[in-house]
């Protein structure tokens, strides 16, 4: 192991301690209190901390598969009991998770099954494995489903979880059950000149978004996948379309693509609209969804997509070299744009791989030194455990530095296609 993978792979080992010292026990369970997000704390600005919930974005079942993949590599018994702890909450407190929101993949019961799965996988747990099974079975039996598309807490998280699940969990039903959800996406979805997009509840009057968690660039992921496992090619024929609307919003001059949350549909196209630059709306989610796709769909546009994406993460990213950001978290800080040129890089060595391990080597020098302050988290105010906006996703981000086959949560998918 070089120097440098064994640097990183001691950031990930200090940091699932940090996580495990501050863990909260009570029989045999555990969980941890952590600061709110921006859209949960109603952007006050305030420090407002509150018990996890379960989910895979920012609750335990996302610590929980930190702690494994971490206890997993160093060979730690504190932070694969620790792991153990957190999931067996999770799967526990799945069951109050609101139902508008019960079909995402990273706010819903699908994304806890995953993570069960792979910390049973990982930590050799037995029960915890059934308890996915049991989660899953009792997800099939509600039948409700949620109004809402994306993959954060939509249907389209669903399928990207089953269609995982179908390797990983012994039940005929999940890819039939994911076919009938791609069935469900393709009925919703906005076909109009410029591809096909999806409307959210209450956005009527918007423009319909881009980018991986919430817009047209996750449900391609999730109908391209649909149609790997499948080889209906009406889930082809559907992603190629949701990835025809973002190339219509594509800025040829920026390589960029718009942040249209809050956009009104009487905006022209040409009005000024921000780029992002975070993984749930902006280049590096976009990147990782054209990457795959790309694969699965064999195009060479969806290719030059993931071109383009990964070209505005590059500059992103060696800008913030510059600079000492106040984010370093998956979701929209440095450590999820440069996941992303780990992912899309052919080999460590590449400028991709270089780059993102001088984030890695940059955030030591900042963060972990004596007196430094620690990792900043994607919330406004205090620090989190969870995995896409705090210290779990960071220690993650370390790990696939040190070992490009630990398996990012930022683009979930099938291990064997």
């Amino acid at each position: 192991m070089s120097s440098d993978s064994t640097a990183f792979l001691a950031v990930a080992g200090r940091l699932g301690h940090q996580i495990a010292d501050s863990a909260t026990w009570f029989n045999g369970r555990c969980n941890w209190v952590g600061a709110l997000s921006r859209e949960e704390s109603g952007m006050s600005g305030h420090p407002a901390i509150a018990a996890l919930g379960p989910d895979l974005y920012g609750g335990t079942s996302g610590v929980a598969l930190f702690l494994a993949e971490s206890g997993a590599r160093l060979d730690d018994e504190r932070l694969r009991a620790t792991a153990l702890g957190a999931i067996r909450l999770a799967l526990d407190e799945a069951g109050a998770i609101d139902a508008d929101v019960r079909d995402g993949l990273y706010a819903g019961p699908i994304g806890i099954a995953y993570a069960a799965t792979r910390v049973a996988a990982l930590v050799g747990a037995e029960d915890v494995l059934a308890g996915a099974r049991e989660l899953l079975a009792a997800w099939r039996r509600d039948g409700t489903r949620s109004g809402l598309s994306d993959v954060m807490s939509g249907c389209s998280g669903a399928v990207v979880g089953l269609v995982v699940l179908s390797e990983l969990v012994d039940a005929p039903w999940i890819v039939d059950t994911a076919a009938r959800l791609g069935d469900e996406l393709i009925a919703r979805a906005d076909a109009g000149r410029h591809g096909w997009s999806w409307t959210g509840p209450g956005r009527r009057s918007m423009h319909n978004l881009c980018g991986y968690a919430h817009g047209a660039a996750g449900i391609g992921h999730a109908l391209a996948e649909l149609y790997g496992v499948t080889g209906d090619a009406r889930y082809r024929e559907a992603a190629t379309r949701a990835f025809e609307y973002e190339r219509s919003w594509l800025d040829s001059t920026a390589g960029t693509w718009p942040d249209l949350r809050g956009v009104a549909r009487r905006a022209r196209r040409d009005a000024p609209v921000p780029a992002a630059d975070s993984w749930c709306n902006g280049a590096p989610g976009i990147a990782l969804s054209r990457m795959r796709a790309a694969e699965l769909l064999e195009s060479a546009e969806v290719r030059r997509d993931a071109d383009l994406a990964l070209a505005a993460c590059e500059r992103h990213v060696a800008e913030l070299l510059v600079v000492a950001p106040d984010d370093f978290s998956l979701c929209h800080g440095a450590a999820g744009a440069a996941d992303v040129l780990l992912h899309g890089a052919a080999h460590p060595a590449d400028l991709r791989g270089c780059l993102a391990a001088r984030v890695g080597r940059w955030g030591i020098e900042l963060h972990r030194g004596p007196g430094a302050p620690g990792f900043p988290c994607g919330v406004p105010v205090g620090e989190t455990p969870g995995l896409l906006l705090g210290f779990g996703g960071i220690g993650m981000f370390y790990l696939r530095l040190s070992d490009r086959r630990v398996p990012s949560p930022l683009l979930i998918r099938r291990r064997g296609a």
